[in-house]
């Protein structure tokens, strides 16, 4: 396995200055080494296998999870190179490893990472950026007649938060996945994209019109008429805060955050719902 330095692990999971001394005080502390490597071993039990080993959790401390996602890179970089996947795909991918370190510096003023379970994804070697979106693949326990099954393999779409989600960049990230996954993961055949995410609540396509670029990829899915409770999903993504004692600060400059502010002024709870369209 390559060994790699700092500054290249850095650049390679595009780590924002401001959060490299810390990663550089986190590397050199030993304190929580054992659990670090259990953490490791645990992601490791699943590469590879696109979450049929499930990635179990020996603690719930993030920087724990962020120190073995260190100690992990040079094996999901070998794994990328082993099977051909582009640099820039594995770049690409991994870059979120930087992205949500800064959100979670914007989101609560110091060093963390809030959402260490979202980047088990990356570093079991499950998800891929393409473009725009990102894509897990992955076995679904959905079923929609005529064209999901459950026990098939799907793709998972999710959106970085990285820039406007333009309909002419979300069809070239699809173009890139209907070429990518026949040709890397030929055996696992998809034909389908998922989807499970709070925009896909039916209030807001009520409210955001379908030639804004959330309401057409929103447009996209045909709704699997299934949907949990996330009262704060919307809220967290399009403000980056849960606290519903600040919705009287928030902005309202767009259709998206009026009409997420409206549902929660009104007691209404929004909803995570699932979708699907054919790749």
């Amino acid at each position: 396995m390559t060994a790699m330095n700092t500054t290249e692990l850095f650049d390679l999971l595009a780590i924002a200055e401001a959060d490299r001394e810390d990663c550089l005080a986190l590397l050199a502390d030993p304190a929580h080494d054992i659990v670090v490597a259990e953490v490791a071993a645990s992601l490791t039990r699943s590469f590879g296998t696109f979450n049929e080993i499930t990635v179990t959790e020996p603690t719930q401390d993030p920087l724990v999870w962020l120190k073995a996602y260190f100690r992990l890179t040079p094996a999901v970089l070998e794994w990328h190179r082993e099977r051909g996947i582009p640099e820039q795909v594995t770049r690409d991918t991994l870059a979120d490893v930087g992205r949500h370190l800064a959100i979670s510096r914007r989101v609560t003023g110091e060093f963390s990472l809030q959402t260490w379970r979202w980047l088990t994804h990356h570093f079991t070697v499950r998800i891929f950026a393409l473009g725009r979106l990102q894509f897990a693949l992955q076995r679904t326990d959905l079923e929609a007649a005529g064209a999901i099954t459950p026990g098939d393999w799907v793709l998972a779409v999710h959106i970085p938060e990285q820039g406007p989600l333009l309909p002419s960049l979300v069809d070239e990230s699809l173009a890139a996945a209907r070429s990518f996954f026949p040709r890397f993961f030929g055996d696992r055949p998809v034909t389908v994209v998922t989807c499970d995410s709070w925009m896909l609540d039916p209030f807001l396509l009520d409210r955001v019109s379908a030639t804004s670029n959330v309401g057409a990829f929103v447009r996209r899915f045909t709704p699997l008429g299934h949907s949990t409770d996330g009262h704060t999903d919307a809220l967290y993504f399009v403000f980056r805060t849960r606290d519903l004692d600040r919705l009287s600060e928030l902005p309202r400059d767009t259709s998206l955050q009026r009409a997420v502010l409206d549902r929660l002024e009104l007691g209404e709870t929004w909803q995570v719902a699932w979708g699907y369209f054919r790749l």
